[in-house]
């Protein structure tokens, strides 16, 4: 072994060993989750997901026979998600997927008039993909904007879809004999090293323990807006209808779950998480791809595996958040230009400026580091003279439909708010002449303050820095450590540097060109994350999960094209302490913060009924009645005077009191009763809830309920076990000061306040 490579190893363990022991100080020995890991539903967990692993590991590495060895891991699979009751959800969710896959092979066939286009291949599929959502975007959008359609509408266009594809390609492959299915020509048997086995098989027991888990771990976020589409975005008139919602969260653009309309509305939220599982595969695939373009595909798979075992990426699989998806389509957008950049196909252009399209209208904050990547790439190539655009073959018509599809997201937040693009960038829209409307108020960018060029700045940064790449501690990084990169996000950092000390494989020019490419989208996205970290006061770990996903990227391309085996050997057993901290890490963190998997049942619905759930837990703080009245019909328009996301979840539009006066609402309509009344009045609001114990005496909204209550605009009260329900007026009952006197004085008799503040 040479001088340098000793050393390389040396400094990588230095640096790792000790990163890898204060993780594990911080966060189990001194940190709350050393007794999460010990809790009964950990331990439980970790003992079936180390079952599946090795039933796993069995059938890839000692069946030979594909299709037995197929049948094995199906059944398997199968089984667990059935236990779990998710089977139902992965496979409806999951034929969606394989729908949008249909239509964009549909579309990119009608394109690709040469031929040029494998059938069946990898990077095919991602284009496919791509193409169908965009397309099944744009006509949702379509139909809502001309005809009003709803989710049912969706639903059964979705449905006739499926069916005319579904004929029609099996019309095609019937003409086409054995020629059209690939899959016939696989070998009957294949052998897979232990080494691979092992690598796929700890991916698959990844991925299957955040299915086994989704139906309990429904976040605050995705209870709040994110799994209510069927009443917060889409109430039987379309999107673009005004629900009088108030709150920022209402008016994000909504790409994803406009896609996902047709599986929202039902029983069970694993329908619409579910979906978030398959978007989550595909960034491991993506990833992948990306690193078979440089050092094949067995790193590839080396690749996808890591990336399985970080929490960052993994648990945002299980929440509504749009980031599963959005890191998704950003990574194909840049395997797109790297292609391009190889291969020189301006198909591969078009469709990384569809990619692009595509993230933003998934998240706001996608404007940010999306432009960053692709403007990066966009001006390495421009600047490298690799820019050679021909017409034909190059998917432009695609462009027909995926550009009116960024508008029209972008058009339903302009429509209610005033602004395309919600969420930090309100200064920006004011300095160029847009106009927030009533009764929006939008913040500028959250800045945590301060100079970077001081002691202070350089102490903030510095532990931030810290904070994500060894032990998230504190109160700003609670966000990060349910989505953390764990250190081997800093071991991946490390190993990018390897070629200072290592000696590399020499790549060629093509090859070359792609990975300085490669490598400056990494620096650029490395220091936009700097500066959200040093920016924001409340970081979230869901910011930097293209930067974790490009490190692992960059770090397992320099680890394959190292010329030593042995400090290649050396790296991977290096990795196996730290893959193991991060399963537990993931095991112990999620949004939600609930513990274990779903409780096992063998005899069920086929799914989880979150539906009920929500019934039982109303029914449970003593709104049996109350529930009954609002579930009469889903348009009903409730403010809700009570805790959310818990109280939010009547069938019906919701929103909170504290979505109204509280962040990311506007203050100001919640000054007064009269003030307040208005914006009822302009939202359509018809009934206010009354949660026991959320109002108390001496806050503003106690005297907003009251004053609303003594002027008449609250009509035909309910009370049930100390919560309320009111009919909204927006014409007010002129009521004398003895009917105003015995309203009170029933509220205050009825109605069950908390503590006097």
């Amino acid at each position: 072994m040479k001088r340098r490579e000793c050393a390389s190893l040396i400094i990588l363990a230095l640096a790792a060993v000790p990163a890898l022991l204060v993780a594990i100080g911080q966060v189990y020995v001194t940190g709350v989750d050393g007794i999460r890991l010990r809790r009964t539903e950990t331990i439980d967990l970790l003992t079936e997901i180390a079952v599946l692993f090795f039933l796993y590991l069995f059938t890839i590495w000692k069946i030979e026979s594909n299709r037995i060895r197929t049948g094995a891991v199906l059944l398997i699979t199968a089984g667990f998600l059935w236990i779990h009751q998710a089977f139902t959800a992965m496979i409806l969710s999951g034929a969606y997927v394989l729908v949008l896959l249909m239509l964009g092979a549909r579309i990119r066939r009608g394109m690709d008039r040469e031929h040029r286009w494998r059938e069946y291949h990898v990077i095919t599929g991602l284009a496919d993909f791509l193409l169908g959502s965009g397309f099944m975007i744009c006509l949702f959008c379509l139909g809502s904007l001309f005809f009003g359609c709803g989710i049912t509408s969706f639903r059964f266009l979705t449905v006739v879809i499926a069916g005319l594809l579904a004929g029609y390609r099996m019309m095609e492959l019937r003409a086409a004999g054995d020629s059209g299915m690939p899959w016939k020509r696989v070998p009957q048997r294949t052998m897979i090293s232990l080494e691979m086995s092992i690598c796929i098989a700890l991916m698959f027991a990844m991925i299957l323990l955040q299915a086994g888990r989704m139906n309990i771990c429904a976040d605050y976020d995705s209870l709040h807006y994110g799994l209510r589409n069927e009443y917060v975005l889409d109430n039987g008139g379309g999107i673009y209808e005004n629900l009088g919602m108030v709150n920022v969260v209402y008016t994000y653009s909504k790409g994803l779950e406009t896609l996902l309309l047709p599986i929202s509305g039902l029983p069970s939220y694993g329908f619409f998480l579910s979906f978030q599982i398959w978007m989550t595969v595909g960034t491991l695939i993506a990833a992948g791809q990306i690193v078979e373009l440089f050092v094949g595909r067995r790193y590839a798979v080396r690749c996808m595996t890591l990336l399985s075992c970080i929490p960052g990426i993994m648990n945002m699989s299980i929440t509504a958040k749009t980031d599963s998806m959005t890191v998704f389509m950003q990574l194909v957008l840049l395997l797109f230009l790297l292609l391009y950049i190889r291969r020189q196909r301006s198909a591969y252009l078009v469709l990384a400026v569809d990619a692009y399209l595509m993230t933003l209208v998934l998240k706001p904050t996608a404007l940010v580091f999306s432009t960053v990547a692709a403007g990066t790439a966009g001006l390495y190539i421009l600047l490298t003279r690799l820019l050679k655009f021909r017409l034909k073959g190059s998917f432009l018509p695609s462009c027909i439909y995926m550009i009116p599809m960024w508008l029209l997201i972008w058009y339903r937040t302009w429509l209610h708010t005033g602004l395309p693009l919600t969420s930090v960038f309100n200064s920006i829209w004011a300095a160029l002449g847009f106009t927030v409307r009533y009764p929006y108020r939008f913040e500028s960018l959250p800045s945590n303050g301060g100079s970077l060029i001081s002691i202070e700045g350089l102490k903030h940064i510095l532990k931030r820095i810290y904070g994500v790449l060894m032990a998230p501690v504190g109160e700003d990084m609670a966000h990060v450590r349910i989505a953390w990169g764990t250190p081997l996000l800093l071991l991946f950092l490390l190993l990018v540097c390897l070629p200072v000390l290592a000696d590399v494989r020499r790549s060629r020019q093509k090859e070359k060109n792609t990975l300085i490419c490669l490598a400056l989208v990494f620096v650029t996205n490395g220091l936009m994350s700097l500066m959200a970290l040093y920016l924001l006061w409340q970081v979230d770990g869901n910011y930097f999960l293209l930067l974790y996903a490009l490190s692992a990227i960059m770090a397992v391309i320099v680890v394959g094209k190292l010329k030593s085996g042995f400090l290649r050997g050396s790296i991977c057993r290096m990795l196996v302490p730290f893959i193991l901290f991060n399963v537990t890490i993931t095991a112990v963190s999620n949004w939600g913060g609930t513990l274990g998997l779903t409780p096992v049942k063998f005899i069920h619905k086929g799914y989880y009924d979150h539906m009920e759930e929500s019934h039982e837990l109303l029914a449970f703080y003593g709104n049996e009645k109350i529930w009954d009245i609002l579930a009469e019909n889903p348009r009903n328009r409730v403010v809700v005077f009570g805790e959310q996301p818990e109280m939010l979840r009547f069938p019906c539009s919701t929103q909170s009191y504290t979505d109204i006066e509280g962040s990311g609402g506007n203050f100001n309509l919640s000054s007064s009763p009269e003030a307040l009344a208005d914006f009822f009045t302009f939202a359509g609001v018809d009934y206010i809830y009354l949660g026991s114990g959320y109002l108390k005496p001496g806050t503003d909204g106690f005297r907003n309920v009251t004053g609303l209550l003594k002027q008449g605009y609250l009509m035909d009260l309910l009370y049930e076990n100390g919560n309320g329900l009111a009919v909204f007026s927006s014409d007010p009952k002129n009521l004398t000061e003895e009917e105003s006197e015995a309203l009170l004085a029933e509220f205050t008799e009825k109605y069950w306040p908390g503590e006097q503040q």
